[in-house]
């Protein structure tokens, strides 16, 4: 009976532990991810913008100038998210852009391009998994 008690009241106190150790994360709780997409630079060309949930597919955004920000909040369903740019008209050539990823309110990703000899740029496309 000894040997009962002792293993309830083991059972019962890590049920108890595990518990009161969880702590709430103020940036995403368990059911949603927040995240900010931005674009900045000095490009003066317009961008066609695709950004992607992996579950509800695919969303363009057409004819984009700088700077350009987006947040979203992606319910917790969503593992990974991607973005990507391409200069759908031109700028000057060697101008910049930034792209980043923000998960929480940190930068994840980030790459930058440079406008070419005729002033085309892209952004190669960005994947994170949360």
């Amino acid at each position: 009976m000894n040997r009962k008690n002792v293993l309830t009241t083991v059972i019962g106190l890590l049920f108890f532990v595990s518990f009161v150790s969880c702590s709430k994360d103020d940036n995403d709780s368990p059911n949603r991810r927040t995240v900010k997409y931005e674009i900045t630079g000095n490009f003066t060309g317009k961008l066609t913008i695709v950004y992607n949930d992996n579950v509800s597919g695919n969303t363009v955004l057409n004819d984009v100038t700088l700077p350009w920000s987006k947040d979203i909040t992606y319910p917790a369903t969503v593992t990974g998210i991607g973005i990507g740019a391409q200069s759908s008209t031109s700028g000057t050539p060697g101008q910049t852009a930034t792209m980043k990823i923000y998960s929480g309110g940190t930068v994840v990703k980030s790459s930058s391009g440079t406008a070419g000899s005729v002033g085309e740029l892209s952004l190669p496309t960005m994947a994170h998994i949360f």
